[in-house]
């Protein structure tokens, strides 16, 4: 056999072994060709996000916002969100924190708001009209009018035991909103053996005191109608003048605090000072027992 023959079959094995092989040790772009997309689905005390974003900084700043919100309201957080490598954003990206905290505003037994292209869908259940027409409006208001936002958004009762009663989406439930007293029995049942605790003489809240409220955020939003008087009391200790202010700066701090958390319900902050008191006795238990922050479901006027 001649040497070019020879040349030529040795420069076809080594083409043919170049072509099969050498792609497979490239590297291989994650997503490089897709489109953002993002999911945020509530099942089973599980927060999960999912999809693909275009940058590192919309990833960070979505699972931090989930993690911030999951703290309070007991959910876990799973992050299956990739990065798609130079890729364009999305412009909803920035808006996802923001998402979230309407997200979570609606039932946890199963929940999910999701984007792709231009058009998000909103799932799961609230427990009245109005907070339905509020959280469309707040997801709507935070894309624009680019996005095209589809309702599977059903009304039911904060107490419903079963899905199966649920409305159909888009139609508003018979189920009677939480009377008075189930609301106050809620919060009530919260607040058993907790404290909301302000730093000394000030009205500025301690994480504890915040850990706290934070509890009290999801029932409120479970219970959008319901009007709720925050009453700040103090101890008997001190000026009464001094006290009575005190009280009523401590309520009206918890109150902003509900406002910036986006609970919907009426707030109104009320001082009584020391004139009100759980316990007649002077001793240091009893003194810590007066000085308190009380939730009252007051009749809507």
């Amino acid at each position: 056999m001649s040497r070019g023959i020879i040349f030529g079959v040795g420069l076809f094995a080594l083409t043919l072994l170049a072509f099969l092989c050498i792609p497979r040790h490239l590297p291989v772009p994650s997503s490089a060709t897709g489109h953002p997309a993002f999911s945020a689905h509530i099942e089973n005390g599980q927060l999960t996000l999912s999809g693909a974003v275009a940058g590192e900084e919309a990833k960070v700043t979505a699972v931090a916002r989930a993690q911030d919100l999951a703290k309070s309201l007991r959910l876990r957080v799973t992050d299956n969100l990739t990065i798609i490598e130079d890729g364009q954003a999305a412009g909803w990206e920035a808006a996802l924190p923001a998402l979230l905290t309407q997200a979570v505003t609606l039932q946890h037994h199963q929940a999910t708001l999701s984007l792709s292209g231009q058009t998000v869908t909103v799932k799961g259940a609230v427990p009245s009209a109005d907070a339905k027409t509020k959280l469309l409006h707040e997801v709507a208001s935070l894309l624009g009018t680019s996005i095209h936002v589809q309702d599977q958004v059903t009304v039911v009762f904060p107490g419903s035991a079963s899905q199966a009663n649920l409305a159909p989406a888009g139609q508003p439930s018979t189920a009677p909103h939480a009377s008075r007293t189930q609301v106050q029995a809620g919060l009530d049942e919260i607040l058993r053996g907790e404290h909301i605790a302000f730093e000394s003489n000030s009205a500025v809240l301690t994480s504890k005191g915040r850990a706290v409220v934070d509890k009290l955020v999801p029932a409120l939003k479970r219970a959008p109608d319901a009007v709720i008087e925050i009453g700040g009391h103090t101890d008997s200790y001190g000026d009464p003048d001094y006290n009575l202010q005190l009280s009523r700066t401590r309520a009206e701090a918890v109150r902003q605090y509900l406002v910036e958390h986006q609970v919907p319900n009426r707030l109104t902050a009320v001082g009584y000072g020391s004139t009100r008191p759980l316990s007649q006795d002077r001793t240091r238990a009893a003194s810590k027992k007066n000085r308190r922050i009380e939730f009252r479901v007051k009749e809507e006027r």
